[in-house]
């Protein structure tokens, strides 16, 4: 084989497979994505106990969710002025356990939903992923009245990621709302015993 076929042949080899990996590094990155974004299949579950009494907690949190959802920050700052009530009235002097006090884990509460009464709504979803968080070991000492969904979107906050609660499988991220609606991915299945 003369020298200028053996460089064309070279070059169509070599261009293939460049081809080839990019054609395989885009469809592996969008499933990759797809994966992310919209996952429904939880990786485990926690068991907590059954207690009615944290009701109202929920039910006022899912409604602020729901808000986040909608981008409704009017509903999500009237809304937490009943889960700060809600809250208030929850008798803790019977509860604590996992090593921690619940009191101050309520208390913690508290002050973070107050922080959601702003209407700024990205200040609310700041505030809001951070009771996510507080009310999920308030729920793990105290107990709930549902199975509820820990939800995780990896891309909040500049990739460092963010976690809220559902009573749905179905990902609706109140951390971006309408911008990134089915970003995330079930972390955790709460059940009650």
């Amino acid at each position: 084989m003369n020298p200028m076929k053996k460089s064309l042949l070279l070059l169509a080899l070599i261009s293939t497979a460049i081809s080839s990996c990019g054609e395989k590094s885009t469809s592996t990155e969008s499933q990759e994505e797809a994966n992310t974004t919209h996952e429904i299949s939880p990786s485990s579950s926690l068991e907590v106990v059954q207690n009615t009494s944290t009701s109202p907690i929920i039910d006022s949190y899912l409604e602020i969710k729901d808000a986040l959802v909608a981008d409704d920050a009017a509903t999500a700052s009237a809304t937490s002025e009943k889960m700060v009530s809600a809250l208030e009235d929850f008798d803790t002097a019977s509860m604590t356990g996992n090593g921690q006090n619940l009191e101050e884990v309520k208390a913690e509460a508290i002050e973070l939903t107050k922080k959601l009464q702003s209407e700024d709504i990205v200040i609310q979803r700041e505030n809001f992923q951070a009771l996510s968080v507080v009310l999920m070991d308030f729920i793990k000492i105290a107990g709930a009245d549902r199975t509820l969904y820990h939800q995780y979107c990896p891309m909040y906050k500049n990739n460092t990621g963010g976690m809220w609660l559902s009573s749905n499988q179905e990902i609706m991220n109140p951390l971006f709302g309408s911008s990134m609606l089915n970003c995330g991915s079930i972390e955790e299945t709460i059940t009650v015993n």
